[in-house]
């Protein structure tokens, strides 16, 4: 008998899941680190994004989390579109059975 259930597949025509304020800081900061020091370890990549996130001026952290909730919205946005869709197949599905 198996220990785990396997999981649903996801479908890929769904829409990306949104970034939040920090992976947004952090994928901009990720380019200005990997250009002065092309070297240096992930790790340590992500160790001085979280340094700076944890020091960053309140109006440019204040920023970030505005264009991540931008994010979520144009998610929710999406998935409305999508889940209508997704709706829509399986309805046409079940009256061609």
């Amino acid at each position: 008998m198996p220990r785990h259930s396997k999981k649903a597949s996801k479908d890929p025509n769904a829409p990306k899941r949104p970034l939040s304020g920090y992976f947004l800081f952090a994928r901009d900061e990720r380019l200005k680190i990997k250009s002065t020091q092309p070297n240096i370890p992930m790790t340590e990549t992500m160790k001085l994004i979280g340094e700076r996130w944890s020091k960053l001026d309140v109006n440019l952290k204040s920023h970030y989390t505005k264009l991540g909730a931008e994010e979520k919205l144009r998610y929710d946005q999406e998935m409305v579109v999508y889940r209508q869709k997704t709706v829509m197949v399986d309805s046409t599905e079940s009256i061609e059975k």
